[in-house]
């Protein structure tokens, strides 16, 4: 029995949130028939975020066969694809772990493990090889023979014959047997696991708006030719410190990467450049009010060193508010502000570069 292939997509006809997958199992014919398939959906770390079941296909009505071997029927012993649909119903608490999970993949995508619990009958039956004979041709008299509701000379010996076409040989004297026992029936369970991705743009437009998670809005911002390298560099840390839930790394790499970009345009235009102090001033004076001020001055910002960080300030810098004013379980950063520092640092780069390459 074999997985043999597994298509997740958006499942609609259900009132809370759930994901469906169309299901093939490859299996033997006639030799095994599967009754139920359930199992655990599982993200990438293995962490369980949901049951897996099958939805009951056709109307109502599904028909298992079960054969006996060692016939001419064997032919009919053959793979075939069992289809189904399976779902898993989520809530919210699994939806954000599973949103917390693509947050550090790479490229965005869902990850998950399917385990599949599959339960068979299988088949032990093996039929004799046995044939209707004539019992005078074999020096037996016909007498006659009492059946429940009358008495007749009618009837047939059955003699066993050997078939060089099949392996059964005489175990017992039974028609039927479990070659040689009396146990027909084994019930085989079968776990089957299979690991699924679906892209950040599949999730994004088909999935998160049914699943509840609201809808995305997408920016396309091309990556640049990497001119910058010291400052790509630091996005790159700042990136595995982000997948750590190092917030304050996140920031500090953003700031490093934000000095390297400033002097290198300071560098090319000039101090006294239209480019250095509008264009370039304008948008790093912001981001450096956000990266610099609230993500790596919190402290001094509650009160802590005020004066400080009040000299060290570049000039033409907004004179930042005292924090201390705020109360202070308010004065904090989290994951959104990690995530957009990291964006904004982003910009910024392909920003300088394309500066730079409007003056070559």
């Amino acid at each position: 029995m074999k997985l043999e292939r597994i298509e997740p997509f958006s499942y609609d006809d259900s009132v809370p949130p759930a994901i469906g997958f169309k299901v093939s199992i490859r299996y033997k014919r006639y030799e095994e028939a599967i009754v139920s398939i359930d199992g655990w959906l599982k993200t990438i770390d293995k962490k369980i975020v949901a049951k897996v079941q099958e939805v009951f296909p056709g109307q109502g009505i599904r028909t298992l066969d079960i054969g006996a071997k060692e016939s001419s029927f064997d032919v009919n012993f053959k793979e075939d694809t069992y289809n189904t649909t399976l779902i898993a119903l989520l809530d919210e608490k699994t939806l954000k772990y599973i949103e917390d999970m693509r947050a550090i993949e790479k490229k965005k995508k869902v990850r998950f493990i399917l385990e599949l619990n599959v339960r068979a009958i299988n088949t032990k039956a093996v039929v004799s090889h046995v044939h209707y004979m004539d019992p005078e041709k074999i020096g037996l008299k016909k007498t006659k023979i009492t059946t429940r509701s009358k008495e007749t000379s009618d009837w047939y010996a059955l003699v066993w014959a050997y078939d060089s076409k099949y392996s059964s040989h005489v175990t017992n004297g039974w028609l039927i047997s479990g070659d040689g026992s009396p146990l027909f029936l084994a019930i085989s369970e079968h776990k089957l696991t299979k690991e699924i991705s679906i892209d950040a743009p599949d999730w994004i437009y088909d999935y998160a708006p049914k699943l509840g998670l609201g809808e995305y809005f997408v920016v396309e911002v091309p990556k640049g030719k990497g001119a910058i390298q010291r400052a790509w560099s630091y996005v790159k840390k700042a990136e595995e410190c982000f997948r750590s839930w190092d917030i304050k790394g996140v920031f500090s790499n953003c700031r490093e990467a934000g000095e390297v970009l400033d002097k290198v345009i300071r560098e090319k235009f000039g101090k006294n450049s239209f480019t250095y102090n509008e264009r370039w001033g304008r948008a790093y004076l912001r981001f450096f009010n956000y990266i610099a001020s609230l993500g790596l001055h919190l402290e001094e910002m509650q009160g802590k060193n005020w004066e400080e960080l009040i000299k060290n300030l570049p000039e033409g810098f907004p004179h930042p508010k005292r924090f201390a004013d705020y109360p202070e379980d308010e004065v904090k950063i989290g994951r959104a502000d990690a995530e957009h520092a990291l964006f904004t640092t982003k910009l910024l780069v392909k920003y300088a570069e394309e500066l730079l390459e409007e003056n070559s």
